[in-house]
């Protein structure tokens, strides 16, 4: 009975210490740990518990793993959620050595032409499309052209 109350007190504190690190090994680790604790109260001998809880383990890591690995893979939508400007087209206010000042959002951004297309012409006036950010600094690129619509 001793077993299983300290296997639910350890569970419990690594539930707790896992919501403050996110890392889903925990996560297995405390299943683990009551899966042993039930074993243990239910009257199963300390050994069977402890067994319990390896096993638990053994199982249950690589499984937090491959969620975790999933988890932190990006996709389109979070690239999108990250930088939620990407798209939006910007009006060119001027252009300095320092880079350009474009109207977005009702103020004047710093921005800068991307890789792969700092070979563009820029014009105060010229309309460029948000491509990624750089800090607080707008990356753009040309407008892409769209095909011609078919009759």
């Amino acid at each position: 009975m001793e077993t299983g109350i300290i296997l639910a007190v350890l569970a419990a504190g690594a539930l707790v210490i896992e919501l403050t690190s996110t890392t889903f090994y925990l996560i297995a680790v405390a299943v683990a740990l009551g899966a042993g604790s039930v074993v243990a109260l239910i009257g199963a001998p300390a050994a069977w518990a402890l067994g319990t809880v390896a096993l638990g383990a053994a199982a249950g890591l690589p499984v937090a793993h491959l969620v975790r690995k999933r988890l932190s893979r990006p996709t389109p939508d979070s690239a999108r959620l990250a930088v939620p400007d990407l798209g939006h087209v910007v009006r060119v206010e001027s252009v300095t050595p320092e880079g350009l000042r474009v109207a977005y959002r009702d103020t004047s951004w710093q921005a800068r032409l991307a890789d792969g297309h700092q070979d563009t012409t820029v014009a105060p006036g010229d309309l460029l499309t948000i491509v990624g950010r750089d800090g607080s600094d707008l990356l753009l690129a040309p407008i892409p052209a769209r095909p011609a619509a078919r009759p």
